[in-house]
């Protein structure tokens, strides 16, 4: 009976060829519950809309989003049609190290259509035990330069576009965030705040953005996904998390290493949450991040969230505001 399963057959006729004896119907009622059906009948035959090439390249990833159609968390009834909307998209990674090389690695892998890469360092050789882009032989060069051929070698039906620029303000992302479909920051000079800061106002109120990440000893910090006007943005999370931990009255002291240690594994781990939560927003996929900050314990692999709530009286998101950044208005920051 699974072998007539093929999507050319009705109910009827498939009852006619097992014969009166065979429970089709609760048969069928059970496959569909294990979700073992699909909407797609002859599935390889359906990846040929993207050519022989992308088709076996993306296969695997073809059948997983085609799963996704079959559950309904999507708006689209085929696999293809979800791989052809993240072939459209644009993505921008602020910063290619730890964090952002994994982040680019795994976006480009998964066929998203244009990636705009941006950072002003040099690879070093401390930086190979964790930043998967690079090589001993690219020791001294660009770090987006040394990416983006990584990237173009890993996936040839992807574009790259490299940017090498030391990110300082908002206006220093205007062109890379235009026309973006998502913003992913890992830029953590002079500090993850600030340029996250920097990241939101640039990409307010049009770019889904995703903000806040890092690691720090045992902590990989997810953030937030931003989608203007949906959820809570980045000024909702600052305000909610300012006191953490006794932050607002904090003494500043000298830290105990000028550089904080990594491991090229947990790196990783964050990195690749962090591009799953990309592909999401890109494929019209329910983020994960949105609406709640997030940590990734890593000793006893925890992920640990907290809601953030949108606040009527928010600055920037709240209703009422023009979702014109503060800094961006004539009259100035509006107060909190």
């Amino acid at each position: 009976m699974i072998t007539l399963l093929d999507g050319t057959r009705t109910y009827a006729e498939i009852q006619r060829s097992v014969g009166d004896s065979q429970p089709l119907g609760e048969v069928l009622q059970i496959l569909t519950e294990e979700r073992l059906l699909s909407r797609v009948g002859h599935l390889e035959g359906s990846f040929a809309k993207l050519g022989d090439e992308r088709a076996e390249f993306y296969d695997r990833q073809l059948r997983l989003l085609q799963d996704f159609c079959d559950q309904g968390l999507t708006d689209l009834p085929t696999g293809v049609q979800l791989q052809e909307r993240v072939d459209r998209s644009t993505a921008v990674v602020c910063g290619v190290g730890g964090l952002g090389g994994w982040v680019a690695l795994s976006l480009a892998n998964a066929g998203v259509g244009t990636i705009r890469l941006c950072d002003f360092d040099r690879v070093e050789p401390s930086n190979l035990t964790r930043q998967t882009l690079f090589s001993v032989a690219d020791v001294g060069a660009s770090k987006v330069e040394a990416a983006g051929a990584r990237l173009r070698a890993a996936n040839p039906f992807v574009t790259v576009e490299t940017f090498d620029r030391r990110v300082t303000s908002p206006a220093d992302l205007a062109d890379l965030v235009d026309g973006a479909d998502i913003v992913i920051n890992a830029i953590d000079l002079p500090t993850p705040n600030d340029t996250s800061t920097w990241v939101s106002e640039a990409c307010w109120p049009d770019v889904p953005h995703i903000l806040g990440t890092g690691y720090a000893y045992h902590i990989g910090v997810l953030g937030t996904t931003v989608l203007p006007g949906q959820t809570a943005c980045w000024t909702c999370v600052r305000t909610e998390t300012f006191a953490d931990h006794g932050r607002d009255r904090m003494e500043s002291l000298v830290g105990k290493r000028e550089k904080a240690g990594a491991i090229g594994a947990l790196c990783g781990l964050v990195g690749s949450i962090l591009a799953w939560e990309a592909i999401r927003v890109l494929a019209g996929l329910p983020p994960a991040l949105s609406g709640r900050w997030s940590e990734v314990d890593f000793w006893p692999l925890e992920i640990r969230s907290r809601p953030i709530p949108r606040r009527p009286d928010c600055p920037t998101c709240g209703k009422g505001r023009d979702g014109v950044p503060p800094s961006h208005r004539p009259d100035g920051p509006a107060p909190v």
